[in-house]
């Protein structure tokens, strides 16, 4: 599938951005016709493959909200990178190129969603085809929505194709909880996809298994906890999470990440990336993660540094944890970097040409958030045994003790889910959902060990738990988008 996934030319505007009702009364009215290119099964296939493709740009920054954002990332600065830098130190405006790059791409992925499920209906192909690709297409659309209503808060919630550039203008805000009641309707739909798929071309797409996952990510989110237990109950009991063509954790860390393993028994779904292709459809991550001075050699003197793991982070891992073969320290001219290999590609050569995936949802994640679902249920005994499966792949004994006491639970697998899951865009998602962002992330500016660069003195404020609407989405209609207060 990687190899079949390449850019799509599109033709469609997702959303009109660039210009007002006010300040242009004329629109482009040489689009081509939507209703003529929409005739057959490839047609759609088209625009879903390109909403697949989009994705790419959707996560291309999810690491600075889920990662640079919390205490696990840093910005070395010398990038003068101050889209990195005023996230990384909680000093975020409405003009931040990233904020408004991930709104952009994010309503580009609903609306090739959007533009499937739209014209579908009329065409002439396999029923169970056809229900799997408008299945697919509302995975994708529920992703992108779960994504920004946890980035932004309320936000314009669009499900339909827009067929006027005019229309853009009609939208507004619509409150959280409408925007997560769309959410679990299309990924309740999309728990009707395949469990899995035989053609290679295939793997890679949204399953049963992704949209399960998902969609108790989501009720964990909302505490609705008896909600998540029946999903996820699901997928850890055999045959799914158990057996040689399921779902489960891979014996070494190390190969849930390789390039050369894309699409494991541990991968529910990815953002799909590929080496040595022209143009280039390689992972952007690694480049990232690289500090952007005079270390090492080779590739490794090509980073930007706006992707490197905290010392705070460091620390916490034992040294007996078989994870810190991810973790990377080099020495730099000024001083020592920690860098993730989750994205570093044993085959890249001359450039930084990754073909690590962007994984989204992993089975490791799963034993996790089963093990906290049943700990908030009232039962940590229930929840030990996942707890228990996560840190023995990683080499590491469990105290015994948790079974019987819930907050000790608690507190263990929120640092559980930090170590193994670092780096992978959920850090500041996993501290917003249980109410201690604002507490953690305080103490991390004052710590000692978070002196990476960051700025003492910094702080997060309750208006700073979502993030600004891009500017200029209010500045062209502020009638309908109204601004997040503090910014």
């Amino acid at each position: 599938m990687k190899k079949t996934w390449l850019p799509i030319v599109c033709f469609f505007a997702c959303l009109v951005l660039s210009c007002s009702k006010d300040y242009f009364d004329r629109y482009p009215t040489d689009l081509p016709a939507v209703d003529n290119f929409f005739t057959d099964e490839v047609s759609i296939r088209q625009v879903l493959n390109d909403a697949y493709y989009s994705l790419r740009g959707s996560y291309r920054y999810n690491f600075v909200f889920g990662d640079l954002a919390a205490d696990g990332v840093y910005d070395s600065k010398f990038n003068n990178s101050s889209a990195h830098i005023t996230i990384n130190e909680s000093n975020v405006v409405a003009d931040n190129m990233i904020v408004s790059a991930t709104w952009d791409s994010s309503y580009a992925t609903i609306a090739r969603a959007n533009l499937v499920l739209n014209n579908i209906g009329n065409i002439d192909m396999d029923n169970e085809k056809k229900s799997r690709y408008i299945n697919e297409a509302k995975f994708l659309r529920a992703l992108m929505y779960f994504n920004l209503v946890r980035i932004y808060g309320d936000v314009p919630l669009i499900v339909k194709d827009m067929k006027t550039p005019a229309e853009a203008f009609t939208y507004g805000r619509e409150p959280v909880n409408k925007v997560y009641e769309q959410i679990i309707t299309d990924l309740t739909a999309a728990q009707d996809l395949p469990a899995m798929y035989a053609d290679n071309q295939d793997i890679g797409r949204a399953t049963r298994w992704a949209a399960k996952g998902m969609l108790a990510k989501v009720y964990l989110t909302l505490k609705r906890y008896a909600d998540a237990n029946t999903l996820l109950q699901e997928l850890v009991t055999s045959p799914v999470g158990a057996g040689a063509n399921s779902f489960h954790l891979l014996p070494d860390f190390a190969r849930v990440f390789d390039a050369a393993n894309p699409n494991n028994a541990e991968v529910i779904f990815a953002v799909q990336y590929a080496r040595g292709f022209d143009p280039a459809q390689g992972n952007p991550f690694v480049e990232d993660a690289f500090a952007n001075e005079d270390i090492g050699t080779g590739i490794l003197r090509r980073g930007t540094g706006t992707f490197l793991m905290t010392e705070e982070l460091s620390a916490l891992y034992a040294a007996n944890d078989l994870r810190l073969q991810m973790n990377k320290r080099l020495q730099g001219s000024r001083r020592s970097y920690v860098f993730t290999r989750k994205y570093f590609d044993a085959g890249m050569t001359t450039k930084l040409d990754a073909g690590n995936d962007w994984i989204v949802l992993r089975y490791a994640d799963i034993d996790l958030m089963y093990a906290e679902v049943q700990n908030e249920l009232g039962n940590p005994t229930a929840a030990f045994p996942y707890l228990q499966a996560v840190r023995q792949r990683a080499g590491l004994t469990t105290d015994t003790h948790l079974q019987t006491d819930q907050a000790a639970m608690r507190s263990a697998i929120e640092l559980e889910r930090r170590l193994e899951l670092a780096c992978e865009g959920h850090r500041w998602f996993d501290l917003l959902r249980t109410g201690r962002l604002i507490t953690v992330m305080n103490a991390h500016f004052k710590s000692n060990l978070s002196d990476d660069e960051i700025g003492k003195g910094n702080s997060v404020e309750q208006y700073e738990l979502l993030f600004p609407v891009p500017r200029y989405q209010v500045n062209l209609n502020p009638g309908k988008i109204i601004q997040n207060t503090g910014y």
